[in-house]
Formats: C-alpha cells, sequence, structure tokens
C-alpha cells in the first residue's frame, strides 16, 4: 500500500481533553455533564459511574463529527 502524500484524504486520530463533572442523582442514577465549548454541551447518564462517563463520551464525539473539535487555549497568570 503506498503511502499517504499531502493532500490526500487521511484520517486523523485526535485527543480532546474536555472537563467533566460526574455526580449520582437522587435516583441513584449516575450523571456525567461536559461542556464543549460555550453553549455546547452533552450529557451522558446510566447505572454505574463507568457507564455515565461512556454514555457521555459518545454524546461527546457525535457533536465533534457535527461540529468540530474545540479550540484549546491555555493562560498562565502570575499570581
Amino acid at each position: 500500500m503506498p503511502e499517504p502524500r499531502y493532500g490526500d484524504d487521511v484520517a486523523e486520530s485526535r485527543t480532546v481533553t474536555v472537563p467533566v463533572v460526574v455526580e449520582r442523582d437522587e435516583d441513584g442514577v449516575w450523571c456525567a455533564h461536559a461542556q464543549l465549548r460555550p453553549g455546547l454541551g452533552a450529557h451522558g447518564e446510566g447505572e454505574t459511574e463507568e457507564a455515565a462517563l461512556d454514555d457521555l463520551r459518545e454524546a461527546l464525539t457525535g457533536l465533534i463529527e457535527e461540529f468540530g473539535v474545540p479550540r484549546e487555549l491555555s493562560v498562565t497568570v502570575a499570581a
């Protein structure tokens, strides 16, 4: 198989790190929430914490496929 050349369509793998909040609601259901960018977030739930995170991961993947990868910005401020 030939090597891909510049400009060829190549699937690119990318890791996106998103802060997540995981909590258990009053009914015992695990809920996971994340904001991909302002005004665009996702929600996952499940019987276990891991199931809620898996559900959230699937929802975030769908959002990224639809809206693109969020830009990242790190800022260091002197205290």
